[in-house]
């Protein structure tokens, strides 16, 4: 990682690469429990607040809320976060929970664009769609941000100093061009020479706080697939800090888009479902101090 002087706060989320939830081995978001659906994330709001059932929040949250946010992202139109969301009116007309549907099973503009989504994973929805979108039960209010973390107990003492471990949780790649994600870099001062495509940082939890330094056990490294499941780069997480980059690529990969697992002593702990295009990977994967990402890389 460069010397370059950042201030301590990154959360807006990059405009390609949001959508990727990290799942762990049975389906759920990596390091939490697969049946957790009220295990909101801080700019998502849960079900039951949102008049929602749990299995259609979960679903939205996991594959749909990282642009059809609160604040949506990415060019999408609208948010769907809510039932009040899926009942309005379209501009083009009927309701965004029967367009949402419709596009979620195309074969040729699917949505999630590039992951469709499988037969299990549209079946609460379409349920529900079918159903006439009737209000949630679920009982859990997740409408609070998580509790920010640190394992470790320990930080990242000076920003300003260049270091492998410097500034974990940050959005290294945006910085280094010279862009101010929420005050990241207000001077725009650049280092494109230490821009490297593929950077982020990878945690024990989902909700550790910027500059937490991770302590990485041996052993686990984060793979980054090619469309076709092809391992194109392998980048060891640093013990110190849970950081991981590549020196090789500075520039876009011809092979993009991509996605990405973690192993841990060569076993597969969680996998990134949706392809994406930016390899600022900590610009989606914040924690409690940004805003509205899926949660941390976790190991």
């Amino acid at each position: 990682m460069p010397s370059l002087r950042v201030s301590w706060h990154v959360g807006a989320v990059f405009t390609f690469c949001c959508g990727g939830v990290l799942l762990g081995p049975e389906g759920g978001d990596a390091g939490e429990p697969a049946s957790d659906a009220g295990s909101g994330f801080a700019g998502t709001r849960d079900g039951g607040a949102d008049g929602l059932p749990c299995d259609v929040a979960a679903l939205l949250r996991a594959r749909c809320s990282s642009c059809h946010g609160s604040q949506p992202s990415g060019g999408a139109p609208s948010p769907l976060v809510s039932r009040a969301d899926l009942l309005a009116t379209a501009p083009a007309g009927g309701r965004y929970a029967d367009r949402s549907l419709t596009r979620m099973k195309s074969v040729t503009a699917p949505m999630p664009p590039g992951a469709p989504l499988t037969a299990a994973e549209l079946a609460p929805f379409e349920a529900w769609v079918v159903a006439g979108l009737p209000a949630g039960t679920c009982a859990v209010d997740a409408g609070a941000p998580p509790t920010p973390t640190c394992a470790s107990n320990r930080f990242w003492a000076d920003r300003y100093r260049g270091s492998g471990d410097m500034n974990p949780g940050m959005a290294c790649r945006a910085c280094h061009a010279g862009q101010n994600f929420n005050g990241q870099n207000p001077a725009g001062e650049r280092e494109l020479g230490r821009q490297y495509w593929f950077a982020g940082t990878a945690f024990p939890g989902k909700y550790e706080r910027d500059g937490c330094l991770a302590s990485a056990p041996a052993g686990v490294t984060v793979e980054i697939l090619d469309a076709d499941g092809g391992v194109r780069v392998s980048l060891p997480v640093r013990a110190g800090s849970g950081n991981f980059y590549d020196t090789s690529l500075r520039t876009r990969p011809q092979w993009l888009p991509y996605t990405a697992r973690v192993k841990r002593n060569g076993v597969v702990v969680s996998t990134m479902r949706t392809p994406q295009m930016s390899g600022d990977c900590n610009t989606c994967h914040t924690g409690p101090d940004g805003q509205g990402g899926p949660g941390r890389i976790t190991y």
